[in-house]
């Protein structure tokens, strides 16, 4: 159903972006309003597209590594716990604000699914209307022949509109997730390495951990790579048309959908300051990780055992985030990426305000 769906949506959106694209300044193919609403619409639907092969493609290695992942954190947890002589693990600030603003963040995407899915067919902003009103013109159909169209054009509209903001949900929720597991791990792993005179087993453990990080990341890389990648340039443009509605056409678009594109912008905002420090926060850790228990294996021992410890610690690799497309990664997520995100938003609203 889902193929279906996606190749009639893709084919609708192409072909009204395109009539936009060639009509005149003079005679538009559509009004600026529903010309942005389709343009974040369509963009939003590509996206959706994406998801749909991201999950046929690289689902079944993506859930594996984070299954992995998972292992290894119920293991170190409850080896934690038991060395502390609990069996509650302690939930601190950080976790808890965390669960608050994804819980926001799903329940805001809910609410968005029956805003937007009447918002466009009654107010006819969406991209079957366009195309089912230029068939209209060529083949004259019948009130009955249109009614079926209609009805046909709202249950795709339905379906597409549900699809899109359950795909959101499920990659912000997995990324961020998985992320924050990652987290727990190297907050455990960096509390052992910087214990004083940390035994030599521990300090294996520790190493051997991290390559089961690398080897569980390797499967989920391909699915987190390419949902990085869309996430962010599809978020860019939807954190721009966004923007422009909320500061250009508050006086031109109903409460509804004015609104809507507001909470946009801040969910948008919300998410990037979420999972952006998140990410390269790891690379630090993993950093960390590293020198403590390079450290560690400059004490005394048997020196076979801790000549092998080195060769295994050298062959551990950092921990990054990384966006890519088809295996290739394209940027790193460090420090400096959230201020380039914004840095771009920023640029980008005020060239569309001024052009407009």
């Amino acid at each position: 159903m889902f193929l279906v769906v996606d190749t009639i949506s893709g084919g609708v959106v192409s072909y009204t972006f395109l009539q936009i694209v060639r009509s005149s300044s003079k005679k538009p193919y559509t009004s600026l309003p529903s010309s942005l609403i389709l343009g974040f619409l369509g963009v939003s639907l590509y996206y959706a597209i994406v998801n749909h092969v991201m999950v046929t493609v690289y689902g079944k290695d993506a859930v594996n590594g984070f299954n992995e992942i998972v292992k290894i954190e119920r293991q170190l947890v409850a080896t934690t716990l038991e060395e502390a002589g609990t069996t509650r693990p302690v939930i601190d600030d950080s976790h808890a604000k965390l669960a608050s603003i994804l819980t926001m963040i799903v329940q805001s995407f809910s609410a968005y699914r029956y805003i937007i899915a009447p918002s466009q067919f009654f107010m006819q902003f969406d991209a079957y209307y366009f195309t089912l009103r230029d068939l209209n013109d060529i083949f004259k159909f019948s009130q009955s022949t249109m009614l079926v169209f209609n009805l046909a054009r709202l249950g795709i509209l339905t379906i597409t509109v549900f699809e899109i903001f359950r795909l959101l949900c499920l990659v912000i929720l997995i990324f961020i997730s998985a992320l924050n597991m990652v987290r727990s791990i190297f907050a455990v792993l960096l509390h052992v390495s910087g214990q004083r005179f940390t035994s030599l087993a521990r300090i294996n453990a520790g190493i051997t951990t991290q390559f089961k990080m690398q080897l569980a990341m390797k499967a989920l890389a391909p699915f987190q790579e390419l949902g990085t990648f869309f996430l962010i340039l599809i978020g860019l443009v939807i954190f721009v048309v966004s923007n422009f509605v909320t500061i250009k056409l508050y006086d031109s678009l109903p409460f509804p959908v004015y609104a809507f594109f507001s909470s946009v912008s801040v969910v948008v905002a919300l998410v990037i300051n979420l999972t952006l420090p998140l990410a390269h926060g790891l690379l630090d850790s993993s950093t960390e990780i590293k020198r403590r228990l390079g450290a560690s294996l400059m004490g005394e021992g048997n020196k076979r055992q801790i000549q092998c410890g080195r060769r295994r610690l050298n062959g551990m690799q950092l921990f990054c985030v990384w966006a890519g497309f088809g295996g290739n990664r394209m940027f790193r997520l460090n420090k400096e990426t959230k201020v380039q995100y914004f840095e771009q938003v920023i640029s980008a609203t005020v060239n569309i305000l001024l052009g407009n």
